[in-house]
């Protein structure tokens, strides 16, 4: 009797730490339990592979003040599953022991106590059965807490709207990419981007006690939160070498292909006790493949100067070094690492990183939605800003009598490469046509993408020859682009050019030079064995 006295812990205040005196013991199938005094939480230890499961028994008394108040025992974090006991009676229990193993791994628990079945002012024994599927230690990071249960419920009710708010903000973010997926043709990187956004929003909310409140398996649960977040990964890299226009290379696309093959290795495993052990390779060799690839992707922009380049690498490197600590604090079974379980973190760093690469998005996008000036493919001038540009070229003009060529150019296979071959070759080859175009005109000479084959330009010249030249040199540009389709296929531009000189007296306005360039294009275009064509004036057209 003294020695059950002195093990015994007197509970007279709340919330009470029942950290001391416990008796630990592993159960075999085929020989007794092997039992010892511990304190709570233990430290990791690796338990033999013939443990069927592990309990932890103590004695306490509860002080008769305590009646009438709602008692709860909170247990932070057990590894994997667990069944409660008071006075021998079931108060709780979360996931399932084998056969039919269901694990409730990263879950914290809150089991309420019937006042009925507690003895005050006697001694209560609670005893705790664990079961590990990766043969740890049951109770390592917190001891049990036994408090006020409408206290912990809340503040775990806190903890699950942590997880509901972070989900919800990314699934408010997949807004903007589908939007610019509507507004911008041939705009791939903002699929890839939606996919991360929404496979992080998943996985926020299978680390949240939602799958237990909808009566989920949590087996199941864990499953899909490791699918999901190998898919956002993947979905990030891809977005990556999309917004940079950077061909996904061979070796870059095996790695990708050995992430993809491993996620579903693990969402088709019938074993669930063999389920964490598949996630944390999985989770490891994740960090290790989007960090080559995806670190190669940004320093592959960084070397050809491509804009937001160092936002993307102070982004992805702090993602990543956050990524890796989720991976080590879930690695129990792969390394000896007394690292505290913090679950929330990924959903945080998912929902900056998302939001940051909205804002640049944003940014690259920006003339949609606010004062639309440069086309965001090829960086000339939109429509609207090239009139307004050219309609001061053309005051000037008139003020000093100087000469002013506009000229329309048209890519003709343009349209067609788009359709047959798919957009990102399409807008590469628009990208080709605007640097050939800047390279051949002068800085403060316009260009203007009309639409999705046509661009126009607004050129100063001091006499007429240098139309007929400029015009010339233009095309002798255009004609050696070479636009690669694949190993076997490549292509070479076919362009027509009309194009006209200022003149006061007949060119009133923006649109009446326009219609005359458009017309001398309409002439190019009519006559085989003519590329380009120059009008000196509406009544006479010259020939080259």
């Amino acid at each position: 009797m003294t020695s059950k006295v002195y093990s015994a812990q007197l509970i007279d205040s709340l919330p009470s730490e029942m950290s001391k005196n416990w008796q630990a013991c592993l159960h075999f199938e085929s020989h007794p339990a092997s039992c010892h005094t511990t304190d709570l939480p233990e430290s990791r230890t690796v338990q033999p592979s013939q443990v069927t499961y592990q309990s932890f028994t103590k004695s306490f008394i509860p002080n008769s003040q305590l009646k009438g108040r709602p008692l709860g025992l909170l247990l932070a974090h057990i590894d994997d599953t667990d069944k409660v006991y008071l006075n021998n009676q079931l108060i709780g229990s979360t996931g399932q022991f084998p056969p039919q193993f269901e694990s409730g791994y990263r879950l914290s628990r809150l089991y309420i106590i019937p006042e009925e079945m507690i003895k005050f002012n006697h001694f209560n024994q609670i005893k705790i059965q664990t079961f590990s599927s990766r043969n740890q230690t049951g109770i390592q990071f917190e001891a049990p807490i036994l408090g006020d249960f409408l206290t912990f419920q809340h503040s775990l009710y806190q903890q699950n709207y942590f997880y509901i708010i972070f989900a919800a903000i990314l699934l408010m973010l997949v807004i903007f990419p589908v939007f610019y997926f509507v507004m911008v043709k041939g705009n791939q990187e903002t699929i890839y981007f939606l996919l991360f956004l929404v496979g992080f929003a998943i996985v926020t909310l299978c680390r949240s006690h939602l799958p237990t409140e909808l009566g989920l398996n949590l087996s199941s649960a864990y499953k899909i939160e490791s699918f999901m977040l190998m898919q956002a990964m993947i979905s990030m890299s891809i977005f990556i070498f999309k917004f940079f226009d950077l061909e996904v290379r061979k070796i870059y696309a095996i790695g990708l292909f050995i992430l993809g093959f491993a996620a579903l290795i693990l969402i088709v495993w019938p074993y669930a006790i063999h389920l964490r052990l598949i996630a944390e390779i999985n989770y490891f060799l994740l960090n290790i493949i989007t960090f080559f690839v995806a670190g190669s992707a940004i320093i592959v922009a960084i070397h050809k100067q491509r804009k937001y380049a160092s936002i993307f690498l102070i982004t992805c490197i702090s993602g990543w070094l956050f990524l890796l600590y989720d991976a080590l604090m879930q690695a129990n079974g792969l390394f000896e690492l007394n690292i505290k379980n913090y679950p929330q973190v990924i959903p945080v760093i998912a929902a900056i990183t998302g939001l940051i690469f909205t804002l640049t998005l944003t940014h690259k996008y920006w003339h949609y939605f606010k004062g639309s000036t440069y086309d965001h493919l090829t960086h000339t001038l939109l429509r609207p800003a090239f009139f307004q540009r050219l309609s001061e070229e053309m005051n000037r003009c008139r003020r000093i009598e100087d000469l002013l060529l506009v000229a329309v150019i048209e890519i003709q296979q343009a349209k067609k490469i788009s359709i047959n071959y798919g957009y990102s070759i399409g807008n590469h080859l628009l990208t080709s046509v605007s640097q050939s175009l800047t390279k051949v005109l002068r800085p403060y000479d316009l260009i203007c993408r009309f639409n999705d084959e046509q661009f126009c330009i607004a050129a100063s010249i001091s006499v007429k020859e240098d139309a007929e030249q400029c015009i010339q040199r233009i095309y002798d540009e255009l004609i050696n682009i070479e636009q690669p389709i694949n190993n076997q296929i490549e292509l070479y531009i076919d362009a027509r050019i009309g194009g006209v000189l200022y003149n006061q007296e007949q060119h009133l306005s923006v649109s009446h030079i326009v219609q005359d360039a458009n017309y001398a294009l309409s002439k190019a275009k009519s006559e085989a064995k003519q590329s380009f064509l120059l009008i000196q004036n509406a009544a006479m057209p010259t020939r080259n």
